[in-house]
Protein backbone atom coordinates (compact mmCIF):
# COMPACT_ATOMS: atom_id res chain seq x y z
CA UNK A 1 0.00 0.00 0.00
CA UNK A 2 1.14 3.56 -0.74
CA UNK A 3 1.35 6.15 2.04
CA UNK A 4 -1.89 7.79 0.92
CA UNK A 5 -3.70 4.43 0.83
CA UNK A 6 -2.40 3.58 4.29
CA UNK A 7 -3.53 6.93 5.68
CA UNK A 8 -6.97 6.49 4.15
CA UNK A 9 -7.27 2.98 5.59
CA UNK A 10 -6.26 4.27 9.03
CA UNK A 11 -9.00 6.93 8.87
CA UNK A 12 -11.55 4.25 8.02
CA UNK A 13 -10.35 2.08 10.91
CA UNK A 14 -10.61 4.96 13.40
CA UNK A 15 -14.10 5.87 12.18
CA UNK A 16 -15.27 2.25 12.31
CA UNK A 17 -14.05 1.79 15.88
CA UNK A 18 -15.37 5.16 17.07
CA UNK A 19 -18.88 4.70 15.63
CA UNK A 20 -19.22 1.16 16.99
CA UNK A 21 -17.58 1.79 20.34
CA UNK A 22 -20.63 3.33 22.03
CA UNK A 23 -22.56 0.07 21.84
CA UNK A 24 -19.79 -1.76 23.74
CA UNK A 25 -19.35 1.03 26.28
CA UNK A 26 -23.07 1.01 27.08
CA UNK A 27 -22.59 -2.39 28.76
CA UNK A 28 -20.01 -0.99 31.20
CA UNK A 29 -20.71 2.72 31.69
CA UNK A 30 -24.06 2.28 33.45
CA UNK A 31 -26.31 3.24 30.52
CA UNK A 32 -27.85 -0.20 29.94
CA UNK A 33 -27.87 -0.85 33.68
CA UNK A 34 -29.97 2.30 34.20
CA UNK A 35 -32.18 1.40 31.22
CA UNK A 36 -32.86 -2.12 32.50
CA UNK A 37 -33.54 -0.70 35.95
CA UNK A 38 -36.06 1.68 34.36
CA UNK A 39 -37.76 -1.38 32.86
CA UNK A 40 -38.22 -2.78 36.39
CA UNK A 41 -35.64 -5.59 36.18
CA UNK A 42 -34.09 -6.55 39.54
CA UNK A 43 -30.47 -5.74 40.34
CA UNK A 44 -29.29 -9.36 40.56
CA UNK A 45 -30.92 -10.15 37.21
CA UNK A 46 -29.31 -7.08 35.62
CA UNK A 47 -25.91 -8.33 36.78
CA UNK A 48 -26.55 -11.67 35.08
CA UNK A 49 -27.86 -10.06 31.89
CA UNK A 50 -24.85 -7.77 31.51
CA UNK A 51 -22.57 -10.81 31.88
CA UNK A 52 -24.16 -12.65 28.95
CA UNK A 53 -22.11 -10.62 26.43
CA UNK A 54 -18.62 -11.79 27.50
CA UNK A 55 -19.98 -15.29 28.15
CA UNK A 56 -21.33 -15.49 24.59
CA UNK A 57 -17.95 -14.37 23.27
CA UNK A 58 -16.32 -17.03 25.46
CA UNK A 59 -18.35 -19.78 23.80
CA UNK A 60 -18.03 -18.93 20.11
CA UNK A 61 -15.06 -16.67 19.34
CA UNK A 62 -12.59 -19.53 18.68
CA UNK A 63 -14.69 -21.11 15.88
CA UNK A 64 -15.17 -17.71 14.25
CA UNK A 65 -11.44 -16.97 14.49
CA UNK A 66 -10.79 -20.24 12.65
CA UNK A 67 -13.49 -19.61 10.00
CA UNK A 68 -12.22 -16.09 9.26
CA UNK A 69 -9.07 -17.49 7.67
CA UNK A 70 -11.18 -19.72 5.42
CA UNK A 71 -14.08 -17.51 4.30
CA UNK A 72 -12.55 -14.06 4.68
CA UNK A 73 -12.18 -11.65 7.58
CA UNK A 74 -14.40 -8.91 6.20
CA UNK A 75 -17.18 -11.31 5.21
CA UNK A 76 -17.34 -12.62 8.77
CA UNK A 77 -16.86 -9.13 10.19
CA UNK A 78 -19.66 -7.53 8.14
CA UNK A 79 -22.03 -10.39 8.96
CA UNK A 80 -21.18 -9.90 12.62
CA UNK A 81 -22.02 -6.19 12.42
CA UNK A 82 -25.47 -7.05 11.05
CA UNK A 83 -26.02 -9.46 13.94
CA UNK A 84 -24.84 -6.85 16.47
CA UNK A 85 -27.20 -4.22 15.05
CA UNK A 86 -30.14 -6.63 15.17
CA UNK A 87 -29.35 -7.62 18.76
CA UNK A 88 -29.10 -4.00 19.88
CA UNK A 89 -32.41 -3.27 18.14
CA UNK A 90 -34.05 -6.02 20.22
CA UNK A 91 -32.91 -4.23 23.40
CA UNK A 92 -34.54 -1.00 22.23
CA UNK A 93 -37.90 -2.60 21.47
CA UNK A 94 -38.11 -4.81 24.56
CA UNK A 95 -40.12 -2.21 26.53
CA UNK A 96 -43.12 -2.82 24.27
CA UNK A 97 -43.33 -6.46 25.36
CA UNK A 98 -45.21 -7.82 28.40
CA UNK A 99 -43.26 -7.85 31.67
CA UNK A 100 -43.22 -11.66 31.69
CA UNK A 101 -41.21 -11.73 28.44
CA UNK A 102 -38.82 -8.83 29.01
CA UNK A 103 -36.00 -10.66 30.74
CA UNK A 104 -36.03 -13.50 28.20
CA UNK A 105 -35.99 -11.12 25.21
CA UNK A 106 -33.29 -8.91 26.76
CA UNK A 107 -31.16 -12.03 27.16
CA UNK A 108 -31.85 -12.99 23.54
CA UNK A 109 -30.87 -9.52 22.32
CA UNK A 110 -27.58 -9.61 24.22
CA UNK A 111 -26.79 -13.12 22.90
CA UNK A 112 -27.39 -11.98 19.31
CA UNK A 113 -25.27 -8.88 19.92
CA UNK A 114 -22.56 -11.09 21.43
CA UNK A 115 -22.57 -13.46 18.44
CA UNK A 116 -22.12 -10.52 16.11
CA UNK A 117 -19.35 -9.08 18.27
CA UNK A 118 -17.51 -12.41 18.29
CA UNK A 119 -17.69 -12.62 14.49
CA UNK A 120 -16.18 -9.13 14.16
CA UNK A 121 -13.65 -9.21 17.00
CA UNK A 122 -12.40 -12.70 16.14
CA UNK A 123 -10.49 -11.33 13.14
CA UNK A 124 -10.24 -7.57 13.86
CA UNK A 125 -6.57 -7.63 14.87
CA UNK A 126 -5.66 -9.99 12.01
CA UNK A 127 -7.42 -7.67 9.52
CA UNK A 128 -5.55 -4.59 10.75
CA UNK A 129 -2.14 -6.17 11.27
CA UNK A 130 -0.87 -6.09 7.63
CA UNK A 131 -2.31 -2.60 7.02
CA UNK A 132 -0.37 -0.78 9.72
CA UNK A 133 3.40 -0.34 9.11
CA UNK A 134 5.43 -2.07 11.79
CA UNK A 135 7.32 1.10 12.75
CA UNK A 136 4.09 2.87 13.83
CA UNK A 137 2.10 -0.16 14.94
CA UNK A 138 2.39 0.42 18.68
CA UNK A 139 1.54 4.11 18.42
CA UNK A 140 -1.37 3.40 16.10
CA UNK A 141 -3.08 0.89 18.36
CA UNK A 142 -2.61 3.27 21.26
CA UNK A 143 -4.20 6.03 19.17
CA UNK A 144 -7.03 3.71 18.15
CA UNK A 145 -7.93 2.85 21.72
CA UNK A 146 -7.59 6.47 22.83
CA UNK A 147 -9.72 7.75 19.93
CA UNK A 148 -12.77 5.51 20.20
CA UNK A 149 -12.91 5.64 23.98
CA UNK A 150 -12.52 9.45 23.97
CA UNK A 151 -15.43 9.67 21.53
CA UNK A 152 -17.35 7.37 23.87
CA UNK A 153 -16.67 9.62 26.86
CA UNK A 154 -17.85 12.73 25.01
CA UNK A 155 -20.99 10.91 23.86
CA UNK A 156 -21.69 9.66 27.38
CA UNK A 157 -21.30 13.14 28.87
CA UNK A 158 -23.89 14.36 26.37
CA UNK A 159 -26.15 11.46 27.33
CA UNK A 160 -25.79 12.36 31.02
CA UNK A 161 -26.87 15.94 30.33
CA UNK A 162 -29.88 14.78 28.29
CA UNK A 163 -31.02 12.22 30.88
CA UNK A 164 -30.63 14.79 33.64
CA UNK A 165 -33.13 17.01 31.84
CA UNK A 166 -35.52 14.23 30.74
CA UNK A 167 -34.99 10.82 32.44
CA UNK A 168 -37.88 9.02 30.74
CA UNK A 169 -38.14 5.63 29.10
CA UNK A 170 -38.67 7.27 25.73
CA UNK A 171 -35.44 9.23 26.10
CA UNK A 172 -33.49 6.06 26.96
CA UNK A 173 -34.89 4.45 23.82
CA UNK A 174 -34.01 7.50 21.71
CA UNK A 175 -30.40 7.42 22.95
CA UNK A 176 -30.10 3.70 22.24
CA UNK A 177 -31.61 4.31 18.79
CA UNK A 178 -28.88 6.89 18.07
CA UNK A 179 -26.26 4.30 19.06
CA UNK A 180 -27.90 1.80 16.69
CA UNK A 181 -27.79 4.36 13.84
CA UNK A 182 -24.07 4.88 14.48
CA UNK A 183 -23.61 1.10 14.35
CA UNK A 184 -25.30 1.11 10.94
CA UNK A 185 -23.11 3.95 9.63
CA UNK A 186 -19.90 2.21 10.75
CA UNK A 187 -20.64 -0.63 8.33
CA UNK A 188 -19.99 1.76 5.44
CA UNK A 189 -16.58 2.75 6.80
CA UNK A 190 -15.72 -0.86 7.69
CA UNK A 191 -16.32 -1.81 4.06
CA UNK A 192 -13.62 0.70 3.01
CA UNK A 193 -10.92 -1.09 5.07
CA UNK A 194 -8.81 -3.19 2.66
CA UNK A 195 -8.34 -6.90 3.31
CA UNK A 196 -4.73 -7.38 2.25
CA UNK A 197 -4.28 -11.05 3.12
CA UNK A 198 -6.01 -13.41 0.72
CA UNK A 199 -8.29 -16.11 2.02
CA UNK A 200 -7.07 -19.67 2.00
CA UNK A 201 -8.42 -23.10 2.85
CA UNK A 202 -6.68 -24.54 5.86
CA UNK A 203 -4.91 -27.81 5.22
CA UNK A 204 -5.07 -28.76 8.87
CA UNK A 205 -8.27 -29.65 10.65
CA UNK A 206 -9.52 -27.44 13.44
CA UNK A 207 -8.67 -30.11 15.99
CA UNK A 208 -5.07 -30.42 14.82
CA UNK A 209 -4.54 -26.65 14.73
CA UNK A 210 -6.10 -26.24 18.17
CA UNK A 211 -3.94 -28.97 19.68
CA UNK A 212 -0.84 -27.19 18.36
CA UNK A 213 -1.97 -24.01 20.11
CA UNK A 214 -2.43 -25.91 23.39
CA UNK A 215 1.18 -27.14 23.22
CA UNK A 216 2.73 -23.65 22.98
CA UNK A 217 5.16 -23.58 25.95
CA UNK A 218 3.69 -21.72 28.92
CA UNK A 219 0.71 -20.42 26.97
CA UNK A 220 -2.08 -22.51 28.49
CA UNK A 221 -0.98 -21.76 32.07
CA UNK A 222 -0.84 -18.05 31.23
CA UNK A 223 -4.38 -18.17 29.78
CA UNK A 224 -5.52 -19.96 32.95
CA UNK A 225 -4.12 -17.10 35.07
CA UNK A 226 -6.00 -14.55 32.94
CA UNK A 227 -9.20 -16.56 33.36
CA UNK A 228 -8.86 -16.68 37.15
CA UNK A 229 -8.04 -12.98 37.46
CA UNK A 230 -11.02 -11.88 35.36
CA UNK A 231 -13.24 -14.35 37.24
CA UNK A 232 -12.63 -12.37 40.43
CA UNK A 233 -12.52 -8.87 38.90
CA UNK A 234 -14.73 -8.94 35.78
CA UNK A 235 -18.04 -8.19 37.52
CA UNK A 236 -16.65 -5.52 39.85
CA UNK A 237 -17.64 -2.47 37.72
CA UNK A 238 -21.25 -3.69 37.63
CA UNK A 239 -21.17 -4.38 41.39
CA UNK A 240 -19.88 -0.84 41.94
CA UNK A 241 -22.86 0.45 39.95
CA UNK A 242 -25.33 -1.68 41.93
CA UNK A 243 -23.91 -0.35 45.20
CA UNK A 244 -24.34 3.18 43.87
CA UNK A 245 -27.93 2.43 42.82
CA UNK A 246 -29.25 0.35 45.72
CA UNK A 247 -27.07 1.33 48.70
CA UNK A 248 -25.83 4.87 48.09
CA UNK A 249 -29.12 5.72 46.30
CA UNK A 250 -27.43 7.79 43.62
CA UNK A 251 -29.51 9.00 40.67
CA UNK A 252 -29.36 7.21 37.32
CA UNK A 253 -27.49 10.18 35.87
CA UNK A 254 -24.86 9.98 38.63
CA UNK A 255 -24.45 6.25 38.02
CA UNK A 256 -23.83 6.79 34.31
CA UNK A 257 -21.37 9.61 35.11
CA UNK A 258 -19.36 7.45 37.52
CA UNK A 259 -19.45 4.61 34.98
CA UNK A 260 -17.90 7.05 32.54
CA UNK A 261 -15.06 7.62 35.00
CA UNK A 262 -14.15 3.94 34.56
CA UNK A 263 -13.50 4.65 30.88
CA UNK A 264 -11.54 7.81 31.72
CA UNK A 265 -9.34 5.75 34.04
CA UNK A 266 -8.89 3.13 31.31
CA UNK A 267 -7.59 5.74 28.89
CA UNK A 268 -4.82 6.77 31.25
CA UNK A 269 -4.23 3.11 32.16
CA UNK A 270 -3.55 2.16 28.57
CA UNK A 271 -1.07 4.99 28.15
CA UNK A 272 0.67 4.36 31.47
CA UNK A 273 0.61 0.58 31.13
CA UNK A 274 2.14 0.74 27.67
CA UNK A 275 4.97 2.96 28.86
CA UNK A 276 5.67 0.69 31.85
CA UNK A 277 5.72 -2.45 29.70
CA UNK A 278 8.09 -0.75 27.27
CA UNK A 279 10.39 0.32 30.08
CA UNK A 280 10.26 -2.55 32.59
CA UNK A 281 8.60 -5.47 30.79
CA UNK A 282 5.36 -7.23 31.66
CA UNK A 283 6.57 -8.77 34.94
CA UNK A 284 6.33 -5.62 37.04
CA UNK A 285 3.09 -4.52 35.40
CA UNK A 286 1.49 -7.87 36.28
CA UNK A 287 2.70 -7.53 39.87
CA UNK A 288 1.48 -3.95 40.24
CA UNK A 289 -1.91 -4.61 38.69
CA UNK A 290 -2.51 -7.81 40.63
CA UNK A 291 -2.03 -6.12 43.99
CA UNK A 292 -3.72 -2.99 42.67
CA UNK A 293 -6.96 -4.92 42.11
CA UNK A 294 -6.95 -6.25 45.67
CA UNK A 295 -6.15 -2.88 47.25
CA UNK A 296 -8.88 -1.03 45.31
CA UNK A 297 -11.54 -3.61 46.23
CA UNK A 298 -10.70 -3.32 49.93
CA UNK A 299 -10.63 0.48 49.70
CA UNK A 300 -14.10 0.36 48.14
CA UNK A 301 -15.24 -1.66 51.15
CA UNK A 302 -13.79 1.07 53.39
CA UNK A 303 -15.40 3.94 51.47
CA UNK A 304 -17.14 5.19 54.62
CA UNK A 305 -13.82 5.63 56.43
CA UNK A 306 -12.71 8.54 54.24
CA UNK A 307 -13.53 12.03 55.61
CA UNK A 308 -14.86 13.28 52.24
CA UNK A 309 -18.08 13.05 50.25
CA UNK A 310 -18.71 9.39 49.42
CA UNK A 311 -19.54 10.19 45.78
CA UNK A 312 -16.02 11.58 45.43
CA UNK A 313 -14.45 8.47 46.99
CA UNK A 314 -16.44 6.11 44.77
CA UNK A 315 -15.55 8.15 41.68
CA UNK A 316 -11.82 8.18 42.45
CA UNK A 317 -11.75 4.43 43.15
CA UNK A 318 -13.64 3.78 39.90
CA UNK A 319 -10.99 5.75 37.98
CA UNK A 320 -8.20 3.74 39.62
CA UNK A 321 -9.98 0.46 38.88
CA UNK A 322 -10.23 1.45 35.20
CA UNK A 323 -6.52 2.31 35.17
CA UNK A 324 -5.49 -1.02 36.69
CA UNK A 325 -7.85 -3.00 34.47
CA UNK A 326 -6.50 -1.31 31.32
CA UNK A 327 -2.84 -1.67 32.30
CA UNK A 328 -3.44 -5.33 33.14
CA UNK A 329 -5.00 -5.98 29.73
CA UNK A 330 -1.97 -4.35 28.04
CA UNK A 331 0.34 -6.69 29.93
CA UNK A 332 -1.84 -9.66 28.98
CA UNK A 333 -1.86 -8.68 25.30
CA UNK A 334 1.90 -8.13 25.31
CA UNK A 335 2.51 -11.51 26.95
CA UNK A 336 0.21 -13.19 24.44
CA UNK A 337 2.01 -11.71 21.43
CA UNK A 338 5.38 -12.69 22.91
CA UNK A 339 4.31 -16.31 23.42
CA UNK A 340 2.40 -17.27 20.28
CA UNK A 341 4.16 -18.42 17.09
CA UNK A 342 3.39 -16.89 13.65
CA UNK A 343 1.36 -19.93 12.61
CA UNK A 344 -2.21 -20.18 13.93
CA UNK A 345 -1.91 -16.66 15.36
CA UNK A 346 -5.65 -15.90 15.07
CA UNK A 347 -6.57 -19.18 16.74
CA UNK A 348 -4.01 -18.68 19.53
CA UNK A 349 -5.17 -15.15 20.33
CA UNK A 350 -8.74 -16.45 20.12
CA UNK A 351 -7.98 -18.96 22.89
CA UNK A 352 -6.67 -16.17 25.13
CA UNK A 353 -9.66 -13.94 24.40
CA UNK A 354 -12.01 -16.87 25.03
CA UNK A 355 -10.68 -17.51 28.53
CA UNK A 356 -10.39 -13.76 29.25
CA UNK A 357 -14.00 -13.06 28.29
CA UNK A 358 -15.16 -16.33 29.84
CA UNK A 359 -13.78 -15.30 33.22
CA UNK A 360 -15.52 -11.94 32.90
CA UNK A 361 -18.83 -13.50 31.93
CA UNK A 362 -18.78 -16.18 34.62
CA UNK A 363 -17.89 -13.52 37.18
CA UNK A 364 -21.18 -11.74 36.53
CA UNK A 365 -23.28 -14.88 36.13
CA UNK A 366 -22.06 -16.46 39.37
CA UNK A 367 -22.33 -13.17 41.24
CA UNK A 368 -25.92 -12.69 40.10
CA UNK A 369 -26.84 -16.23 41.06
CA UNK A 370 -25.21 -15.83 44.49
CA UNK A 371 -27.26 -12.69 45.08
CA UNK A 372 -30.50 -14.34 43.95
CA UNK A 373 -29.89 -17.35 46.21
CA UNK A 374 -29.20 -15.07 49.17
CA UNK A 375 -25.74 -16.49 49.87
CA UNK A 376 -24.57 -13.15 51.28
CA UNK A 377 -26.05 -11.38 54.28
CA UNK A 378 -28.21 -8.35 53.52
CA UNK A 379 -26.53 -6.46 56.35
CA UNK A 380 -23.23 -6.94 58.18
CA UNK A 381 -20.73 -4.76 60.03
CA UNK A 382 -17.32 -3.65 58.70
CA UNK A 383 -15.26 -1.33 60.95
CA UNK A 384 -18.44 -0.16 62.63
CA UNK A 385 -20.31 0.56 59.38
CA UNK A 386 -23.25 -1.38 57.99
CA UNK A 387 -22.42 -3.17 54.74
CA UNK A 388 -24.56 -4.83 52.06
CA UNK A 389 -24.67 -8.14 50.20
CA UNK A 390 -22.81 -6.47 47.31
CA UNK A 391 -20.00 -5.64 49.71
CA UNK A 392 -19.89 -9.30 50.67
CA UNK A 393 -19.16 -10.11 47.03
CA UNK A 394 -16.39 -7.49 46.90
CA UNK A 395 -14.86 -8.89 50.09
CA UNK A 396 -14.82 -12.36 48.54
CA UNK A 397 -13.31 -11.09 45.28
CA UNK A 398 -10.68 -8.96 47.01
CA UNK A 399 -9.63 -11.86 49.22
CA UNK A 400 -9.42 -14.27 46.28
CA UNK A 401 -7.29 -11.83 44.25
CA UNK A 402 -4.80 -11.59 47.10
CA UNK A 403 -4.81 -15.37 47.58
CA UNK A 404 -4.19 -15.70 43.85
CA UNK A 405 -0.76 -14.14 44.31
CA UNK A 406 0.70 -17.65 44.21
CA UNK A 407 -0.66 -18.09 40.66
CA UNK A 408 1.59 -15.32 39.32
CA UNK A 409 4.11 -18.10 38.71
CA UNK A 410 1.84 -19.29 35.89
CA UNK A 411 2.96 -16.26 33.83
CA UNK A 412 6.11 -17.11 31.82
CA UNK A 413 7.64 -13.60 32.11
CA UNK A 414 7.43 -13.85 35.91
CA UNK A 415 9.90 -16.73 35.70
CA UNK A 416 12.22 -15.95 32.81
CA UNK A 417 12.04 -12.12 32.84
CA UNK A 418 11.55 -12.05 29.08
CA UNK A 419 10.57 -8.54 27.96
CA UNK A 420 7.60 -8.05 25.64
CA UNK A 421 6.72 -5.18 23.39
CA UNK A 422 3.21 -3.87 23.85
CA UNK A 423 0.27 -3.55 21.51
CA UNK A 424 -2.99 -2.40 23.16
CA UNK A 425 -6.17 -4.32 22.52
CA UNK A 426 -7.50 -2.95 19.27
CA UNK A 427 -11.14 -3.98 19.65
Amino acid sequence: MSDSETKYAIRMILLTASLGGMSFLSFNNGLLLSYFSHLGISSSTILILLSILPLTTFVIIIPFSYLSDIFGKKLLGMTGMVFSLFGFGILIGVSYLPDSLRILIVGLGIVVFGIGSAMTLGNWFALLHPIIPEKIRGRFFGQLRLTWQSVGIIFTLLVIYILEQNPTLGMYQAILAVIAILMLIRMFFYQQIPELEKNFVKKETFKKSFMKVLTIPGYLSFCAYCFLLTLFTGACPQIFSLIEKDILLLSKVEIVFIGNLLIAGALSGFFLGGRLVDRFGTKYVFLSCHFGFGIILFLFLGRNLFPVEIRFVVGILTIFFGMVQAASSIAMTSETLALIPPKNKSLATGLWFTLYSGGTGLSGILSGQALELGLFSESWIWFGYSMSRYDGLLLLFGSMVLLMTITLGMIPSMINNAPAGWIPQSS
